[in-house]
């Protein structure tokens, strides 16, 4: 095409034969090009070595760490349909012998599927066949597929990767390098002086500011603008720019220019960075109840819980009568932290384990001696969002008889999932255990069920539910009973069961007030205590 072009520029002025020669010429050239057969396009060297080592990464990791075998041939056959939403028009076949690509209804290249290799040792070189495989058929689409021809190099490897784990489980996801920074700065903190901005546009607003952080020690606010940091200028620049320029090492300090909200004038500020981790613990004191909100698991959370119970033994007006842990719509977080934050209310024994097919996720989580608490009546506070963790954190408690439940059934996400980082710094995250509670069932899809339900009370006081709930004999054993036998994947029952005490997504007062009601009510606390854990020990579960 390109040589066309420059020949009808000489031919231009030479002439009515000349022009009619060329075009004779042209029109021949065109017909023999709508006979012959298209070919792939030549790899771009650089960008498809690169995807195909991430490719390859991914498959090798989903092929031997998922938690459910996965075939090869089934990640490269989805990786490909992944590229579907980029051009509905890319389609894929699979016979036991080709992988037959087509654009719209026309195949266009048929690839003979690489042979076994149940070799261990071969697994590397047959994730990178397979990837090879999929960017053969990716040089062959780029023919035809103007958008795929357009794509980047990292939303390529996106979407290759996105459709290579689509539909396995609604927990295993891809997440760019952009995104996997942020999610990897929310669990493990980062070091910088605590502002979340908005940029592309203009100078970087402040959007939001972490409590305690250098930031706020330093005069910055909501509004302001960020003019430069550290002689770099940051107008236009994007959002993730912006952060890695306010990030650096500690002890390191960043020069800012800013310009207030509502002022002309333009400021220099000297704000050093530290260690940015976001608060998950809020706690509060009433009548002599310590009240715990955590509203996620990150590498701090059982530190701050630990120092929100050394606070309260010196702030609280008379001695502690108890504490209430209230995980409602807490989704879960680092599974570590989670153990540790169960440890802290427990005396020697078990917490958890995971049941899986791969060796590096087979856990048995146990407590030490230590009770931080020395045994203070503990309340935990669930509902339908509360999740993994979290759950694992109330569970263990509920099983132990060390804490009694109040709110309504949790969400039922006992699925733990491993994040793996990946060669162009984004990060594939896939389910690869399920976590099991002390007395031996695993809590995925069905949840815990609580001691006192308060979704389906109304227009009752939480001291009047209390009673009425205790005055339910041998009811609530029989439900805990059912609830850690029932099939994993019987949904019927799983489902009347739930119902029982349906989920409520409410983080409203009532609940504290029940806790506090529960805390102040010492036989009652240590019925529902026993009625939820002793009775069912020794029965068998659904693990």
């Amino acid at each position: 095409m390109i040589e066309g072009v420059r020949y009808r520029f000489l031919f231009r002025h030479s002439g009515v034969v000349k022009s009619a020669v060329t075009a004779l010429g042209l029109a021949f050239f065109v017909l023999l090009a709508s006979c012959a057969p298209r070919l792939p396009m030549a790899p771009d060297d650089e960008y498809d070595t690169q995807t195909i080592a991430v490719l390859s990464q991914a498959i090798r990791l989903l092929e031997n760490r998922y938690i459910d075998p996965l075939p090869p041939e089934q990640l490269a056959f989805k990786a490909i349909e992944g590229l579907q939403p980029l051009d509905p028009d890319i389609k894929v076949d699979l016979t036991p012998d080709l992988i037959i690509a087509r654009y719209g209804k026309d195949p266009i290249t048929r690839l003979p599927l690489p042979a076994d290799t149940p070799d261990d040792d071969a697994n590397n070189n047959s994730a990178n066949v397979w990837a090879s495989l999929v960017m053969d058929c990716v040089r062959a689409y780029r023919v035809y597929s103007p958008a795929l021809r357009q794509v980047s190099a990292l939303d390529l490897q996106s979407y290759l990767i996105s459709g290579a784990i689509d539909g396995l489980d609604p927990y295993s996801r891809y997440e760019n390098p952009n995104r996997a920074a942020i999610s990897r700065d929310r669990r493990e903190g980062y070091i910088g002086i605590g502002v979340d901005v908005i940029a592309g546009s203009g100078y970087p607003v402040i959007k939001k500011i972490t409590e305690n952080s250098p930031a706020t020690q330093y005069g910055l606010h909501p509004g302001d603008q960020i003019v430069s940091v550290d002689g770099t200028d940051l107008y236009n620049r994007s959002r993730l720019d912006v952060s890695q320029q306010l990030k650096g090492a500690p002890e390191t300090i960043a020069q800012l220019e800013i310009n207030p909200t509502g002022s002309n004038m333009v400021r220099a500020v000297s704000v050093p960075r530290a260690r940015i981790i976001a608060r998950t613990v809020f706690p509060e004191i009433r009548h002599n109840a310590l009240i715990i909100e955590v509203s996620s698991f990150n590498n701090d959370t059982a530190d701050e819980i630990d120092q929100a119970i050394h606070d309260a033994r010196i702030w609280s007006n008379g001695p502690l009568q108890g504490i209430i842990m209230d995980l409602r719509g807490n989704r879960g977080g680092l599974l570590n932290q989670g153990v540790s934050v169960a440890d802290a209310f427990l005396t020697s024994g078990p917490i958890g384990t995971t049941i899986t097919r791969v060796p590096a996720a087979k856990h048995i989580f146990t407590s030490d001696a230590r009770d931080v608490t020395h045994g203070l009546p503990l309340v935990v506070l669930i509902n339908g969002r509360t999740a993994s963790s979290a759950e694992l954190v109330a569970a263990a408690l509920q099983d132990r008889a060390r804490a009694v439940l109040v709110g309504s059934t949790s969400f039922g996400k006992g699925a733990v999932q491993a994040i793996n980082d990946l060669a162009n710094h984004g990060t594939i995250t896939f389910t690869w255990s399920r976590l099991v509670a002390p007395s031996g069932y695993t809590f995925d899809r069905i949840g815990l069920h609580p001691a006192i339900c308060t979704s389906k009370a109304a227009d009752i006081s939480p001291r009047q539910l209390v009673l009425d709930s205790q005055k339910q004999t041998g009811q609530l054993s029989a439900i805990m009973a059912a609830w850690r036998q029932v099939n994993f994947l019987d949904e019927s029952t799983r489902h009347k069961l739930r119902n029982t005490c349906p989920p409520s997504y409410d983080a409203d007062k009532f609940d504290i007030d029940v806790a506090l009601a529960l805390i102040e009510n010492p036989v009652a606390y240590g019925y529902f205590r026993q009625q939820t854990a002793l009775e069912i020990a020794g029965m068998p579960t659904n693990r």
